[in-house]
């Protein structure tokens, strides 16, 4: 007989479920869209940050870049002109907190992974 438990969410996947949920609670955008969002942008945004990482970006850099486009989106939103481009720089903002909150689940998976690995070796008796 098959278990119906649910396979335990990673880190990076909590974290953009809380995001999204928060916008939801906050009235920034609706369900369909955050569960869209979840469903297309989890997977494409962990690629895109392994992709990097395996080609040696530094975390430092990918947290930088990732505020870095938080910040502009927020300018945009304080001088966004119209409802359009208010709407879009909503979105850029969003997409900014969705790229480091998966990042920083990402994080944190690895830091369990490391650990969990560390605690599986046997000791070296000197």
């Amino acid at each position: 007989m098959g278990s119906t438990m649910k396979p335990k969410m990673d880190a990076s996947e909590r974290a953009a479920r809380d995001l999204l949920n928060r916008k939801v609670r906050e009235n920034l955008m609706d369900r369909r869209n955050a569960n869209e969002l979840l469903k297309m942008g989890l997977p494409f945004v962990r690629a895109m940050i392994a992709q990097w990482r395996r080609e040696g970006t530094s975390p430092q850099w990918l947290t930088d870049k990732f505020q870095a486009k938080r910040t502009e989106a927020e300018r945009q939103l304080a001088v966004a002109a119209n409802p359009f481009a208010e709407r879009r720089a909503r979105t850029g903002i969003i997409a900014a907190e969705m790229y480091l909150a998966i990042w920083a689940g990402m994080q944190e998976d690895l830091g369990q992974l490391v650990a969990e690995r560390r605690a599986e070796r046997p000791a070296i008796d000197s």
